[in-house]
């Protein structure tokens, strides 16, 4: 099964998140590609990075592969900001080619926590839009992705998903 894992990380713990996911599966013979979302102009004040991601603007992308046509399962990752996700995930969704009716996994990584369950519902609503199977979806605490006995898990149920 081709994979790729698609995200946006601004201060790493969702990079890290997605490392951890990806030797997990390739320890399970499943092969996958990382792909990391940057931004043209990255906005670094916090202030204005949620002020972005609250009103949905869209970033332009460092160069990105947008056709997802030789892939059968996807993951998305971003960060929580201001209640959704970051915006060079949503620019990445609003441009991403042959995304219809993949399998597909979405995670969040969150601060605070405020916020996290209203953008897993986002997130998820965008990618029904296009006919696809979600087979997991969860929001992890930031803070613990440096604890891989937390990330194994926080993602204990799509192991077994994926090695039924």
């Amino acid at each position: 099964m081709k994979t790729a894992i698609i995200f946006y990380s601004f201060s790493g713990n969702t990079k890290r998140a997605c490392l951890f996911l990806k030797d997990k599966l390739y320890s399970k013979n499943i092969a996958a590609d990382l792909i990391e979302l940057k931004p043209e102009k990255e906005e670094t004040v916090f202030f204005k990075q949620s002020l972005q991601a609250l009103l949905r603007h869209k970033v332009d992308l460092k160069k990105v592969n947008y056709d997802l046509s030789g892939y059968e399962f996807v993951i998305f990752a971003s960060p929580v900001w201001a209640f959704t996700i970051a915006p060079a995930l949503r620019s990445y969704l609003e441009k991403a080619s042959n995304l219809e009716n993949k399998k597909v996994v979405c995670f969040l990584t969150y601060h605070s926590g405020i916020g996290s369950g209203k953008a897993l519902k986002e997130i998820e609503n965008i990618l029904r839009e296009s006919q696809n199977h979600i087979l997991f979806s969860k929001n992890l605490s930031g803070s613990k992705t440096k604890d891989n006995n937390y990330l194994e898990e926080s993602f204990k149920s799509l192991f077994e998903i994926l090695t039924s």
